[in-house]
């Protein structure tokens, strides 16, 4: 090939802008020309919906690179607002229409690259293309939703993947009544369902409406605009400004005019250096058809991240005719939904059974760092693995931190065709901070391992066990926050008693083990293993078995569901509040957060942190702590008490608020050690704490008199007592404390 070649680009984001630059580090020499039919080149489509909720402030920030910028920096010719027409192979020329001046022309080229990327899917319905109706694909899409959002009390997202939920999700924080309607069972379609469910229940917890289940039929117009989304069953849904996020098609009619192959899914079909049948033609990008990792078969992945690694090689490939192969495409991606993460990286399980495979798959719940070390927050990992081989096929997490390390884990295995017996052997790094020593990921695949040699096979955690024995290891308030569904026959009988009342079982039945989360399932199945049961531990026990299987979760249920911490890791559904350490308050403060003392009145007189405005627990709600906000620029809380007992419950008290709270780890007590301002008032009271030491001292001291000189039974006093201190420093819940906050000396 020409050592100078002519490389016109057709499309300015991502892939095309990718091979663009590529091409210029690899050539100097060659000619570089890019079009984009758009106004913008190399914008960051991902970082939209958070412009229009305001993360994202500055809306330059969204424009990576700018014409001069790839004129000054790469000597690469923009052209914007230039759309390809039409390709005539025979003389290697595209014809192109200008739309600034209104005029064509053709232009030639050596080597040409596809990047035209996709367009959102618009449904032929009534009042489909009415004003107030719009997708999100660029730039200009978001200005024009951005210019409605003034007049718009009421927004219904049509659609719950990926753009559906984050646009719903940020619509929401900007204060609007939000709709989110999807026509299939459950929100992010790619995952399975349990895994799935999480965000459904967070959806609800922030106030977004959620339909689900069916779709919609025609938009509604009033006085000249949209007014509503017409369902499939006859609703209305009441909105002021409709989004559309039902997928994308991938742009490919230039090609198919040029007698360029398309498959099945529409893409531009390519080969391994993503050349068309025509080899000085390549595809990248939404448009194109890459090697699927999941199948081995071409398809569609309409991601930024296989675009610009793929648009890199392309490019290089163009200027210099080699390069190493694409990639596969394991469809990794994932997303934000208010204070949950969820992400999938190759199959789900769902999709791997659809193929035939022979697929199996283990839950795993656990805190994303060592739970013992603050700020310990919960995920659930589900791994998806090749029953006889243990090849991993994929995995999918959701929870409220650690979950994209986890995945990026899990997507190098895919890259490099690695085992569950891989997977536990890797050395990851380790520290209180950051991780367990044996790490989710490692556990997952110890049990994925066990069910594959047999040790403690795993059953589906939707099973039907009306045929099986249960066992429920669980204690028995447990069982009473947390109903096992579908297994009114179980016995309860809890981990550390079943050696004892193995006589209480039938060895001839199948058995499933469940607990909360399932550790306690595992050794308790091994338990009973080796003592001749056909033992089986339920995948994600009875946490995970409530999200298939419990789909009237409504956001009033959030109290009760989960409400028990799973084996040390806290429940998803309720136990979420973020942590700051003492040293970090002030700075927080100082950005205009409200620090928000929960104890009682004598306590904060006592001493508090200087700033610090007092609200007692038995008075937080979201009203009391909206109108303390008034006034204030942002609507985080730092909520304080003693040592954070309090605070964590004041924290799940606002969890349905939308409030950002954030619980001051250790408290005052912390605070006042790491040498933050403290204030106090001239002739205070003496805390509560201190309070409930004297109390519990004297009575310990009274039964132990009464119990020497007047009758034994006074011991029980000291016992009790002393029982309770013990629950106070386990549980931080301090009965006695609560008693003496409303002492009326204390008000």
């Amino acid at each position: 090939m020409s050592s100078s070649p002519k490389i016109l680009i057709v499309g300015g984001v991502a892939g095309g802008a990718s091979a663009a630059t590529r091409a210029r580090r690899m050539n100097e020499q060659a000619r570089i020309i890019m079009l984009e039919k758009d106004a913008y080149v190399s914008f960051a489509n991902c970082g939209l919906p958070y412009h229009l909720g305001g993360v994202i402030q500055d809306r330059a920030k969204l424009l990576v690179a700018k014409p001069e910028m790839f004129k000054k920096r790469f000597n690469i010719e923009v052209r914007v607002r230039h759309e390809a027409l039409g390709i005539d192979r025979t003389t290697k020329t595209v014809r192109i229409r200008d739309h600034q001046a209104g005029t064509e022309y053709t232009e030639s080229y050596d080597k040409l690259i596809l990047a035209p990327g996709a367009a959102p899917l618009l449904p032929d319905v009534p009042g489909g293309r009415a004003p107030g109706v719009h997708t999100l694909r660029n730039i200009e899409d978001m200005d024009r939703i951005l210019s409605q959002l003034p007049s718009v009390q009421k927004v219904a997202v049509v659609g719950a993947g990926f753009i559906g939920l984050e646009v719903a999700e940020q619509l929401k924080e900007r204060g609007l009544s939000v709709t989110l309607i999807e026509r299939g069972g459950q929100v992010l379609p790619p995952l399975d369902g349990e895994m799935a469910e999480p965000l459904r229940r967070e959806l609800l917890r922030h106030g977004v409406e959620l339909i689900s289940g069916t779709g919609f039929t025609a938009i509604r117009e009033t006085n000249g605009k949209a007014s509503g989304v017409v369902l499939e069953d006859g609703r209305v849904v009441e909105a002021d400004l409709v989004i559309l996020g039902l997928g994308v098609r991938p742009y490919n009619q230039l090609a198919v005019n040029a007698g360029l192959a398309v498959g099945p899914t529409g893409g531009i079909l390519t080969d391994e250096y993503q050349r068309t049948a025509d080899l000085d033609i390549y595809a990248v990008g939404d448009a194109a058809e890459y090697r699927l990792g999941t199948t081995g078969l071409r398809g569609r992945v309409p991601l930024a991240g296989i675009a610009n690694r793929t648009g890199r090689l392309v490019g290089e490939h163009a200027a210099t005719g080699q390069s190493a192969t694409a990639p596969a495409a394991w469809g990794t991606a994932i997303i934000k939904v208010f204070g949950l993460g969820a992400g999938i990286a190759g199959d789900s399980l769902k999709s791997a059974l659809k193929r035939g495979i022979h697929a199996r798959a283990v839950h795993i719940t656990a805190n994303h760092h060592a739970g013992y070390y603050p700020g310990a927050k919960s995920f659930t990992l589900k791994l998806v693995y090749e029953a006889g081989t243990g090849r991993i096929l994929g995995a999918q997490a959701v929870g409220a931190a650690g979950i994209d390390k986890r995945l990026d884990v899990v997507a190098s295995f895919l890259h490099f065709g690695g085992t569950v017996r891989d997977l536990a052997q890797v050395d990851l790094a380790y520290a209180p901070p950051f991780g367990s020593a044996k790490d989710p990921l490692h556990m997952a695949a110890f049990a994925a391992i066990n069910d594959l040699e047999g040790s403690a096979p795993l059953l589906a955690p939707d099973i039907d066990l009306s045929g099986y024995q249960v066992v429920d290891l669980r204690d028995a308030d447990e069982c009473a926050e947390l109903k096992l569904i579908g297994a009114e026959h179980a016995r309860n009988i809890p981990l550390n008693t079943l050696r004892e009342r193995l006589g209480e079982l039938d060895k001839s039945k199948p058995t499933a083990v469940v607990c909360h989360s399932g550790l306690r399932a595992h050794i308790g199945t091994r338990i009973l293993r080796q003592h001749g049961f056909d033992a089986h531990n339920v995948s994600g026990a009875t946490y995970v078995r409530d999200l298939a299987l419990n789909r009237n979760f409504t956001a009033a249920a959030t109290a009760t569901c989960g409400a028990t911490k799973p084996c040390g890791a806290p429940a998803i559904a309720t136990d979420r509040h973020d942590e700051l350490h003492p040293l970090n308050v002030m700075a927080e403060a100082s950005t205009g957060a409200l620090l928000l003392d929960v104890r009682s009145p004598a306590e904060f007189r006592s001493g508090r942190v200087q700033g610090a405005v007092n609200l007692p627990l038995e008075s937080v709600n979201a009203t009391t702590v909206h109108a303390l906000l008034q006034g204030r620029e942002q609507a985080t809380v730092l909520l304080l008490c003693a040592s954070g007992g309090r605070a964590r419950t004041a924290a799940q008290r606002l969890a349905a608020s939308g409030l950002k709270t954030l619980v001051v780890q250790g408290g005052t007590n912390s605070c006042a050690q790491a040498g933050l301002p403290m204030d106090k008032d001239a002739g205070g009271m003496i805390s509560v704490e201190r309070q409930v030491r004297i109390a519990a001292g004297l009575m310990v001291a009274t039964g132990v008199v009464l119990g020497t000189w007047v009758h034994p039974g006074f011991y029980g006093l000291s016992g009790f007592i002393g029982a309770g201190l013990v629950f106070a420093g386990v549980t931080d819940w301090c009965g006695m404390g609560l008693l003496l906050a409303r002492a009326p000396w204390n008000k």
